[in-house]
């Protein structure tokens, strides 16, 4: 016992050593952080210790105190200004001159209409990298900008294939309307559902008014600026892109089993002065666990391929896509074709020409919007099917209320589907003259249509789960919008100063027209076709309705 003794009190003296050696070699390092340019002081520069949060910054005057070891690293970090790392090597004064940044200050950021220097902008804009929004396992370019910009929010509507909902710094409208505009490749749209991530080269984020202002009041909640990918000069390259995800459920509900559940029941008739339900509650075991029987894991794949090249005067960028994304409900699913071609030519000198054009193709299965509640609700006692192939019926088991539904029912006999086509693109002519001018015009048009078809068969089920009568219901929306800008912009620069003024209009042309008709007593087909026509005639029902919106608006910057 003494040498343990002995053996702990001379492990503690060491530590007791260490200790102090490690204060005594803690040393103050002062100094004073200048331009390396023109060697004025520079204030608010961050100071840190390499690999520690140990930091302070820069006073007013470019003067710094901090405490660090004498074989420490000190970082110092400013914007517009490149990092440097310095070591302490026992000095207690440490003057550092930091260089410019250019390679930031230069860098380009789009804006409305036209793009600037980085260190010109003076609206909040935030602008995220095609690499990074490819690098993402995501089927919608919004959803693969979540967590990247600050003051955005994202929320994604969960079933495979939705647009998510996009917030920038909150509600802008009274209405409490929280649509953003979008704005690719100079064309307006409400959603950007028909692109492929891959296919995008930037997005810039205009958060604040004076970098929305330019858009009127479609901006009022924001504008995200998408610019696509475009042919470079050179060699054609041809290049691939996948990737392969998939979505789970995450905190998933634990619910009781059949035995347990039946327990619970027979408590429960107790409490309310009943017989017992179930006269052998264990005699289930394990039961439906509905969750599995309903619920999947969720597979995601993503594959573009594109071939970019260019001669002098001519530059060429074409791309082909295919998504497919399932739904965590069995039978649930989303898949999306897109095809990209565009085109940019130097005609003259002064004149260059150019267009872009995609289509997409969308198909999608829908799950019923109460399924959650059934798989919640039905009873582990519930068997998905009798030993005879029937399905199990929760009226044999006189559960009532709101389980007297069979999910698996549900899911067999919902046959909801939507098919969008669309095709958009833009051309244009960019003109430069007298030394500072230029003159930009283009056309842009965003040709949509949308078909959903719901159809009922007429079946038998369960005692709670049957139709007397099958039906048809199909929804088509067919949209033709088009857009026509014109600008002109005069770009100097005298001494240090940069001088733009811009001026434009824009005219806009917007049509739907939305077709809905039902009825009753369809047959279903061998071959899955159903028709309208052959219900029963009395039982139709077609609504027809189309809006046509037309504006004009002039701008300047």
């Amino acid at each position: 016992m003494k040498r343990i003794f002995t053996r702990i009190s001379v492990l503690a003296a060491f530590c007791l050593l260490a200790i102090n050696v490690a204060f005594a070699q803690n040393i103050t390092v002062k100094g004073i952080v200048r331009d390396g340019g023109d060697k004025t002081t520079i204030p608010s520069v961050s100071v840190l210790v390499k690999g520690t949060t140990i930091g302070t910054q820069t006073d007013a005057s470019g003067a710094y105190s901090i405490s660090a070891p004498a074989n420490a690293t000190l970082v110092f970090q400013y914007l517009g200004y490149t990092a440097q790392e310095v070591a302490v090597g026992n000095r207690t004064t440490l003057n550092v001159e930091l260089q410019s940044s250019s390679q930031q200050l230069e860098q380009v950021v789009v804006v409305g209409y036209g793009t600037q220097r980085k260190v010109d902008v003076t609206g909040s804009v935030a602008t995220v990298k095609g690499e990074e929004i490819s690098k993402q396992a995501s089927v919608n370019p919004i959803s693969a900008l979540q967590g990247k910009v600050a003051g955005v929010n994202i929320t994604n509507a969960g079933g495979p294939g939705a647009a998510p909902k996009i917030t920038i710094r909150g509600t802008g409208t009274i209405y409490g309307n929280t649509g953003v505009l979008y704005v690719v490749d100079g064309v307006w749209y409400d959603d950007v559902t028909f692109l492929n991530p891959s296919d995008i080269e930037s997005t810039s984020i205009l958060k604040d008014a004076s970098s929305q202002s330019i858009y009127g009041i479609r901006a009022a909640n924001g504008v995200v600026l998408i610019t696509t990918n475009r042919g470079k000069k050179g060699e054609a390259t041809i290049s691939y892109n996948g990737s392969v995800g998939f979505k789970a459920v995450t905190n998933q509900v634990e619910m009781a089993n059949a035995s347990e559940y039946a327990t619970l029941i027979n408590e429960l008739s107790a409490i309310n002065g009943a017989n017992p339900l179930f006269s052998n509650p264990t005699s289930f075991g394990t039961g439906t666990n509905w969750y599995n029987q309903v619920l999947r894991n969720a597979i995601q794949t993503n594959h573009q391929i594109s071939v970019n090249g260019g001669a002098e005067k001519t530059t060429y960028n074409f791309s082909l896509g295919y998504t497919k994304e399932d739904g965590i409900v069995k039978t649930e699913g989303w898949e999306r074709y897109t095809a990209k071609l565009s085109n940019d030519f130097q005609i003259l000198k002064p004149l260059k020409v150019g267009y872009t054009v995609s289509g997409t193709a969308i198909s999608s299965r829908d799950k019923d919007d109460g399924i959650f509640r059934q798989l919640y609700a039905a009873g582990p006692v519930l068997p998905v099917y009798y030993a005879d192939g029937s399905y199990g019926d929760a009226n044999d088991f006189s559960l009532g209320g709101g389980n007297n539904f069979n999910p698996q029912v549900t899911i067999d006999y919902f046959n909801q589907t939507s098919k969008t086509y669309r095709i958009t693109g833009n051309v244009y002519a960019e003109l430069n003259f007298a030394k500072n001018f230029t003159f930009r015009t283009s056309a842009g048009g965003d040709f949509g249509q949308n078909e959903l078809r719901g159809y009922t068969p007429l079946y038998a089920a369960t005692q709670g789960q049957r139709t007397t009568q099958s039906s048809l219901r199909i929804n088509r929306v067919e949209t033709r919008n088009w857009i026509l800008e014109n600008t002109l912009t005069y770009k100097n620069t005298f001494g240090e100063h940069n001088l733009t003024v811009l001026a434009g209009t824009t005219a806009q042309r917007r049509k739907s027209y939305t077709n809905r008709a039902t009825a009753l007593d369809v047959p279903y087909t061998s071959d899955g076709d159903l028709y309208l026509a052959l219900g029963t005639a009395a039982t139709r029902t077609v609504v027809d309705e189309g809006v046509l919106g037309t504006s004009n608006s002039y701008f300047g910057r």
